[in-house]
């Protein structure tokens, strides 16, 4: 009897297995830890990161591989989003050296568990099937609910991740009969597979519907979009800093990525006005997000509401899939990467150990005692508000041309406004910080090498994309084309 072995390419999951490498090499080193110099884990997480970008950076432009059976594809966006995902667990490393170790959180652990979900975001990336999606998704999220209680001291740290872990497997449970009933119509759990269905077949079946419906609530729940984005302020202000600001980009950056790829493959077949559904959620959450930010007193949370509206710009740009709009994402999405991870630098700075100052108050004067926290500061502030010359202003502009063009102008007229609606609260960080004075006596804020090397990072990105993004976008167009 004749054994067929499925198609596999292991050079295409090849940075994959390089961070599964080096993952477990941080774990087992720990046994032998005596012999080596401190912070080796961070660093040897950071080379895992540096070599699997370097590969990534390599295939960039190649021709696309659809391996294991239709399961995986290696194409320009999924390497576009894998960029973003190391990118961002990078920049986190090094935001975290100094912080695991002020909190006394073991450092092996933290770094594997990094790791091991930025194995996890890359494999939702580069899933062509519901399986891979799922497994995934999984690897991701439980690798994140126990990165948020890392540090057990912590009754807020506990009390996030208990709180993540509840709603989060709500929503995957959600995730899962979706697919469960898409399976079940379909027969199949490929992308591709599911193409071909829709193309053959009949568009009026309700129990398909009902299971495209069941994966727009669970995504929804994973990318905090209004109505499921309650978790994401109390998550936000538990968990470490560095966490939350991984938190903030890659995983949402790794479910807009399936979103994106399902969005592309299987909505244009189904009977349902579905951009006039993600018309009112993209308004609804960014104005959401945005007036709830107004009132809020603590930065970590006025960040988290931040973020809900940005997800409702980027939002705008799958309303207007057909006219740019997913070369629009994928570019705000490395825009904001850059931003929020050089915002959470600052905020890390700022609030010393036990992360006790993350109020608008302990900014007050910051200019004349930490002047160069304070001007860096501004800077993320002026991206995240959109204000030239930075990146945020591109990212946006390239998110709400996409609209005109698609004439959803009405919507890029909303989007605009909620953007002017943030600049206050954005605003009101830099008031506090150059125009008045300390309210009480504030040490000098020592910058240690990782973290100088993170926020220069982050302050390249921001200024490079927002002076000269022209190179970015063409390769976000690249990406994108691989879908249309």
């Amino acid at each position: 009897m004749n054994i067929l072995m499925p198609a596999i390419n292991l050079y295409s999951i090849l940075p994959e297995i390089i961070l599964t490498g080096f993952a477990i090499m941080v774990l087992l080193i720990q046994f032998i830890k005596s012999i080596f110099m401190r912070n080796v884990y961070a660093y040897l997480s950071l080379a895992g990161v540096l070599l699997a970008s370097w590969f990534v950076l390599k295939n960039f432009g190649t021709s696309s591989v659809t391996t294991f059976e239709n399961s995986w594809i290696d194409d320009n966006y999924a390497r576009m989003f894998k960029l973003i995902f190391l990118m961002g667990t990078g920049i986190s490393i090094l935001l975290s050296i100094e912080y695991i170790n002020k909190e006394k959180i073991p450092q092996s652990e933290y770094c594997f568990l990094l790791l091991l979900t930025t194995v996890g975001m890359m494999s939702m990336a580069g899933g062509a099937d519901m399986i891979t999606i799922f497994l995934g998704l999984e690897i991701l999220s439980i690798c994140l609910y126990v990165l948020i209680g890392i540090n057990r001291t912590k009754l807020s740290c506990i009390e996030a991740a208990l709180k993540y872990f509840i709603l989060g497997s709500f929503a995957t449970a959600f995730l899962l009969y979706g697919m469960v009933l898409i399976y079940g119509i379909t027969g199949t759990t490929t992308l591709v597979g599911f193409e071909n269905y829709l193309e053959k077949n009949t568009l009026n079946n309700t129990i398909l519907q009902v299971g495209v419906i069941f994966l727009v609530v669970g995504f929804g729940f994973k990318m905090a979009v209004f109505p499921f984005h309650m978790w994401a302020p109390d998550v936000y202000q538990g968990a470490p800093a560095p966490i939350t600001a991984f938190m903030s980009v890659g995983p949402k950056a790794a479910v807009f990525a399936v979103f994106i790829r399902i969005l592309a493959e299987i909505f244009p077949y189904l009977n349902i006005n579905w951009k006039n559904i993600l018309w009112i959620i993209a308004v609804v959450t960014m104005t959401i997000g945005n007036m709830i930010a107004l009132k809020q007193d603590d930065v970590k949370r006025m960040l988290a509401y931040s973020g809900i509206a940005h997800i409702g710009y980027m939002l705008v740009g799958l309303v207007a899939v057909e006219s740019g709009g997913i070369s629009s994402i994928l570019f705000y999405l490395l825009v904001y990467a850059f931003t929020n991870l050089g915002t959470f630098g600052v905020l890390i700075l700022v609030a010393k150990k036990g992360e006790k100052d993350t109020r608008y108050k302990d900014y007050t004067g910051l200019f004349q005692t930490n002047p160069w926290t304070a001007i860096l500061m501004l800077i993320f502030m002026l991206s995240l508000a959109g204000i030239p010359p930075t990146a945020g202003f591109m990212g946006k502009v390239y998110l709400f041309s996409a609209a005109i063009n698609a004439n959803y102008i009405g919507l890029a007229i909303l989007g605009v406004l909620n953007s002017v609606i943030s600049v206050y609260y954005y605003l009101r960080i830099t008031i506090m910080m150059f125009m008045k004075d300390p309210e009480r006596q504030v040490s000098p804020i020592k910058f240690s090498p990782a973290i100088i090397i993170a926020l220069l990072a982050a302050l390249y990105g921001v200024i490079r994309l927002g002076v000269a993004p022209s190179s970015y976008m063409a390769m976000a167009k690249s990406a994108s084309f691989m879908l249309l």
